[in-house]
């Protein structure tokens, strides 16, 4: 069986960046914590427990100490809170993201309507509309683009999670700027999310089965499941290698592996090892 792992599989800039200073500190510091998940994948997060990182909830659950913020990112409140415990801050918000949430807090400021194409319920997405002093529209889609009701008169700015899917942004884009031409538009679509989108496109096309490994609340990873899905009736979504079947195999000649931006390494090469004995 042939094996093809997608060259932007695995730990994308932010994710490293972020893994990386939570590891480094958890050996500088005795009270380490983290609000929340640093990303959307148990193995990271059950790697960072072991190494003695505990996760809350809230900041109200820590008194003292040391706090990691996720790589999603968080609002202004968060910060303000923190700096009133006396808590000292490790911010590994994703650079891609913090430039959404500046385009946000800028444009708000101004008195732009601020829209961002997001899953509404996203820790990103709900740290992007904080910043934009809660003002932000949220919409999931082209359709919903379309029921909003805008007024042509006003000044809006579109931006976007990093992590969604390119061509509907464009899509949106393409209609926004057509009815309204107060519009700024920014594309805040990380590049590492565009590559594994276009990469896991032609992918699907060239083997037989797709294997997507991430976690199931990772947004990135199961962009490339929808996407690959459309394009390969044989694609599957996995967290790791203990749920790989071996009837995804049966009848496969070649076989696609791509992975979202929080799926670890490690990951990705113990499916390539189960692969191999099933085959």
């Amino acid at each position: 069986m042939k094996i093809t792992v997608a060259k932007n599989s695995g730990f994308c800039f932010g994710v490293r960046r972020a893994y990386d200073l939570a590891c480094v500190n958890s050996r500088n510091c005795e009270k380490l914590y983290i609000l929340g998940k640093l990303v959307h994948n148990d193995d990271v997060c059950k790697d960072l427990q072991k190494r003695g990182v505990r996760e809350k909830n809230s900041i109200g659950d820590i008194r003292e100490g040391t706090i990691i913020l996720t790589a999603h990112g968080a609002g202004p409140g968060l910060y303000e809170k923190a700096n009133k415990k006396g808590l000292k801050i490790i911010d590994t918000t994703c650079p891609k993201v913090m430039k959404a949430q500046r385009l946000a807090k800028n444009h708000a400021e101004k008195r732009y309507q601020v829209v961002v194409f997001g899953d509404k319920n996203h820790k990103e997405v709900k740290s992007i509309g904080e910043w934009s002093g809660g003002r932000a529209k949220i919409i999931t889609s082209l359709e919903d683009a379309k029921r909003m009701k805008l007024d042509k008169k006003k000044r809006y700015c579109f931006i976007s999670q990093t992590t969604q899917n390119v061509r509907e942004f464009e899509n949106i884009k393409r209609y926004f700027a057509k009815n309204f031409p107060g519009l700024k538009c920014f594309n805040t679509i990380c590049d590492s999310t565009d590559n594994r989108q276009k990469e896991v496109r032609r992918l699907a096309k060239a083997n037989d089965a797709v294997i997507i490994i991430g976690g199931r609340d990772s947004a990135n990873s199961k962009r490339l499941y929808e996407i690959s899905k459309r394009l390969n009736r044989k694609t599957y979504f996995i967290e790791n290698s203990k749920q790989l079947k071996s009837n995804f195999l049966k009848g496969v000649k070649k076989i696609a592996i791509s992975a979202g931006a929080s799926t670890p390494e490690w990951a990705i090469g113990k499916v390539i090892d189960k692969i191999k004995k099933i085959a």
